[in-house]
């Protein structure tokens, strides 16, 4: 399997995930307004699924587990065969149905964007991270443990 293209998914994981937590930290208070930055921080959001797809996509390929039909079913493949915790595959695809109705031009509602801001984007990080420590041969690390340092580097 080509880590690589993990560590560089990984990497464009991260930086979403900076730039949609930076959108709104610059102001809270001032974020429900600002259509801006919730289009900054949604449009980040949803990039970041799509590298996460591509990354299961990757790995569900290499490891004969594949195709899936759609992005939930990527998830649930890599779930039911031990690349990362079933609790934590069914928040991503949370996420993804947030992602899902952005995309089908239904503008999700911004309590759940906030909502992702806050508690679901160290999700990513944990499906990266999980996913690459099976792909090194590790077991995946705990949903709490600290990052390893910056893969991307």
């Amino acid at each position: 399997m080509d880590k690589d293209l993990l560590v560089s998914k990984t990497g464009t994981i991260e930086r979403c995930i900076k730039r949609a937590r930076d959108e709104y930290e610059k102001d809270p208070t001032t974020f429900v307004g600002d259509i801006t930055r919730q289009d900054a921080a949604t449009l980040n959001v949803i990039r970041a699924w799509e590298a996460a797809v591509e990354m299961g996509d990757y790995v569900l390929a290499q490891a004969g587990m594949g195709p899936a039909h759609d992005e939930r079913e990527v998830i649930s493949l890599l779930a039911e065969n031990g690349w990362l915790d079933p609790a934590l595959g069914e928040d991503l695809k949370r996420t993804g149905e947030f992602c899902r109705a952005e995309w089908d031009y239904q503008a999700a509602p911004l309590p759940a964007l906030v909502t992702i801001i806050k508690r679901g984007l160290d999700d990513f990080d944990a499906y990266a991270r999980a996913l690459l420590a099976r792909a090194a041969g590790s077991p995946a690390p705990a949903a709490d443990a600290a990052p390893a340092g910056d893969p991307a580097i």
